[in-house]
């Protein structure tokens, strides 16, 4: 069985301190099971993050909250809706 080991340098004080946290033997698996969602999902967050900056340049902003919805403004909750849905479904991926 292979091993691989790693240094941490000026700026991982982060990866460090949570390393600390974990026992000795936990270590191994969590960096395990870190690459292996990097591995299945860094892709996946990498299209959402692009589909979020597409929509912010869009200037779309969805409505803050609101107590009650005005007549005129049903057809604009549908499309609230839609898009709430295919949001919903994309990070479900």
């Amino acid at each position: 069985m292979k091993v691989y080991s790693f240094r941490l340098g000026k700026g991982d004080e982060d990866i460090e301190q949570l390393l600390k946290g974990l026992a000795r033997n936990e270590r191994s698996q969590y960096i395990k099971n870190a690459l292996r969602f990097y591995r299945d999902f860094g892709e996946k967050i990498s299209k959402i993050e692009a589909m979020l900056e597409k929509i912010e340049a869009s200037g779309f902003y969805p409505p803050g909250p609101r107590e009650e919805a005005e007549p005129e403004q049903a057809g604009y909750d549908t499309a609230e809706k839609m898009l709430i849905e295919s949001l919903e479904n994309i990070l479900s991926f």
